[in-house]
């Protein structure tokens, strides 16, 4: 997509509509003046039934100009209710409680050292690194702040801010411990070998016990193995990733954002359509692992593991923020980010050398 539209937009062969998953990417097509605005029915379906932020993340200064069509919760750990109840494992509700869980794994299971508390896989092709991106982006909104959070991804601050590594390196705790990973895969280096897609079949086969990964991955779970349970009392299930108090949620996400380049009737209405709490609900209905911040969506047309994203990603007490990759330019977000994420892992970098190279790549024209 990223390397397809701009050529087709340049060349006039834009399509209708076309959904990105980067606001940043929404931002340069709509820079190219072909990006038509939306017509007035999806303009008060995007104002009626998203939330501020959800509008904000759809606009481009100030005005409304994509609809979040769908969208995705990502600060979750995996699970196996079955094997946490065979060991009498409770699911944590603060980081360092999961520090401490992770610890009591590790000791469980010292005895066999294909056995470790977490798997954790980065390799896709060329989006490898992505799942990386997530668990520091996790570790920036719970050990720093919102406004952090926000000046990091807008490189406000530097990339390599003395917060920014402070919360990488609560990170590294678990990551770079040979004896919290690599469950059924290998040593520390393997992690970005891993392919995320297999990251989590450890957790049935009871080599791992926790994976860091967007309620998405429950397709995988579900194509991998038909017999796989996912349910609060299965074979895997999710917990939202805890931060540093119990009464505070912290929510990282992401969606698909429509954007027409045509403005024939027939368009205008499948924006409209496509805004709506009707579409939401026939598409929530039709598929799994699909769900959406609309709030005119009935969660019961959900599937339960789904439930619990489009809860997280409506709660009002959530202290929401969308994927920083997918908000920073594009040669950082989708370019540097994704490579030093696997080199911190195949090459065994510091924390500190990662947040360097990625702050020396930030496009001096825009800083």
């Amino acid at each position: 997509m990223a390397a397809q539209l701009p050529v087709r937009v340049k060349s006039g062969s834009a399509p209708d509509v076309a959904a990105l998953s980067q606001p940043g990417f929404v931002k340069d097509m709509v820079k190219t003046g072909k990006v038509k605005a939306l017509p007035k029915e999806a303009l008060a379906n995007v104002t009626k039934y998203y939330s501020q932020d959800w509008q904000d993340y759809a606009s481009v200064d100030g005005k409304i100009v994509s609809i979040p069509m769908d969208a995705n919760a990502k600060s979750f750990i995996w699970y196996s209710p079955k094997k946490f109840k065979e060991k009498g494992y409770e699911v944590p509700k603060t980081w360092d409680e999961m520090l401490a869980l992770t610890k009591k794994i590790a000791q469980d299971n010292k005895s066999n050292s294909d056995v470790k508390p977490w798997s954790v896989g980065l390799e896709g092709g060329a989006s490898s690194g992505w799942p990386g991106t997530d668990w520091l982006e996790d570790a920036v909104l719970r050990f720093t702040d919102e406004d952090t959070y926000n000046q990091w991804v807008n490189h406000e601050i530097p990339f390599n801010d003395p917060k920014i590594e402070k919360a990488f390196e609560k990170v590294g705790e678990i990551l770079k411990n040979p004896d919290y990973v690599n469950g059924g895969f290998g040593d520390v280096k393997s992690i970005a070998s891993t392919a995320w897609q297999d990251a989590g079949n450890p957790l049935v086969e009871g080599k791992s016990y926790l994976m860091h990964m967007a309620l998405f991955y429950q397709s995988n779970f579900e194509s991998n193995n038909p017999d796989i349970k996912v349910a609060p009392d299965g074979d895997a299930w999710a917990f939202a990733m805890p931060g540093q108090s119990a009464d505070k949620k912290e929510m990282l996400g992401g969606g698909d954002f429509a954007i027409a380049f045509a403005d024939r009737p027939e368009v205008q209405q499948f924006m409209a359509y496509i805004s709506s709490p009707t579409f939401a609900n026939a598409r929530a209905k039709a598929m799994s692992g699909w769900i959406t911040a609309n709030t005119g969506l009935d969660k019961k047309n959900l599937k339960p593991i789904d439930q619990l994203a489009y809860t997280s990603l409506t709660d009002k007490s959530t202290t929401f923020r969308f994927d920083g990759s997918d908000l920073m330019v594009a040669e950082v977000g989708t370019g540097s980010f994704f490579k030093q994420m696997i080199a911190y892992f195949a090459q065994n970098k510091s924390e500190k050398e990662v947040l360097d190279a990625i702050e020396q790549s930030w496009p001096t024209d825009k800083k």
